[in-house]
């Protein structure tokens, strides 16, 4: 079954879970979070009182979806030969399926796709896979240490250095998988920092029509929002996979400081904690 490609262990995939997650993290979010949060948002020069952060334990009870688009023909079959190789996914199924809808939402527009924070690669290789079913004409950029997170910032309280490491050399898995899915000419590995993997990406001038930002914490999620957003094509998708978590206030303060900079408008709700923006 398509289902067992979904692993559980980095969400609460139960009622139970989600409850157990809640009164654990429920109390320190209104408590601590959001207090220091909105004090940092007024440091930074943004106004101050983001209710919209008092909804996010609420989301992360909820598996909706709050933009419905129709995924691709054959996202099931793409699920399968995923599953056949190997790959498993730490998102969960709604919000996994929200972003391929707005993947697939622009296909006809110009550019490459790009994942700044891929952890284990299973949402690169399965957009790769994807693209080769529909004859979509794109190559798919994988960027992460592939060594946990760096040493998070006095603006993430709720993330500590390491987090999502996968296995020792496991970019060499992916290119493995890759083979096995017949994607491995689709598909670019990036290991390291984006701020030290991006100079050489960005020397080859390219255009994105689809970015997922999967960094989790402040200073990786602005790193990955002032180097990949002034290349995304007139069309194109962004989704912020953390905007609406309940432990990454630090992603979605840099998410808003880089919009509010650049005057683009905030984010739409997208599934779960996700959200997204149309270039």
């Amino acid at each position: 079954m398509t289902s067992d490609v979904f692993a559980t262990g980095h969400y609460a995939s139960g009622l139970r879970e989600k409850l157990k997650r809640g009164i654990e993290l429920g109390p320190k979010y209104y408590l601590f979070d959001v207090p220091r949060y909105w004090r940092q948002r007024r440091q930074r020069g943004l106004p101050a009182l983001d209710l919209g952060a008092l909804w996010n334990p609420v989301r992360s009870l909820r598996h909706e979806t709050y933009t419905s688009q129709p995924v691709p023909p054959r996202y099931e079959e793409a699920l399968r030969a995923l599953y056949d190789a190997g790959v498993r996914f730490d998102n969960p199924p709604a919000r996994t399926a929200a972003l391929v809808a707005m993947w697939w939402a622009t296909r006809i527009t110009p550019g490459d796709a790009i994942e700044c924070g891929a952890y284990r690669g299973a949402t690169s290789l399965l957009l790769a896979v994807l693209g080769k079913l529909h004859d979509v004409p794109q190559r798919v950029l994988m960027l992460d240490t592939f060594a946990g997170m760096p040493a998070p910032s006095k603006f993430d309280s709720s993330r500590r250095p390491g987090e999502f490491t996968p296995p020792p050399d496991w970019p060499t898995t992916i290119q493995q998988q890759a083979e096995a899915l017949g994607v491995a000419d689709r598909i670019e590995i990036h290991r390291g920092l984006f701020s030290d993997t991006f100079p050489a990406i960005a020397a080859h001038t390219p255009t994105f029509s689809f970015a997922h930002i999967d960094a989790n914490i402040y200073q990786g999620t602005l790193d990955a929002c002032v180097r990949t957003l002034p290349l995304m094509a007139k069309g194109g998708a962004v989704v912020f996979d953390d905007y609406n978590g309940l432990m990454d206030l630090g992603a979605r303060l840099a998410i808003d400081e880089y919009l509010r900079d650049h005057h683009l408008p905030a984010p739409s709700p997208l599934a779960e904690c996700s959200a997204y923006l149309r270039m």
